[in-house]
């Protein structure tokens, strides 16, 4: 599976909970995990090398 696959799922999960949980540590908690989690692929892939000739 990939990662961003997971990663998506992760946001679904906190969006899902923001609607059926009330407990907000929960919540934020959730987001900061996503939000670090797609900063940190962002910086993966921002290191990659694009091979485009024109």
């Amino acid at each position: 599976m990939r990662v961003d696959t997971l990663i998506f799922g992760l946001l679904l999960a906190c969006a899902l909970v923001v609607i059926l949980v009330r407990t907000r540590w929960i919540v934020l908690t959730m987001f900061f995990v996503g939000f670090v989690a797609v900063g940190l692929l962002f910086m993966h892939h921002v290191t990659s090398v694009l091979d485009l000739s024109f």
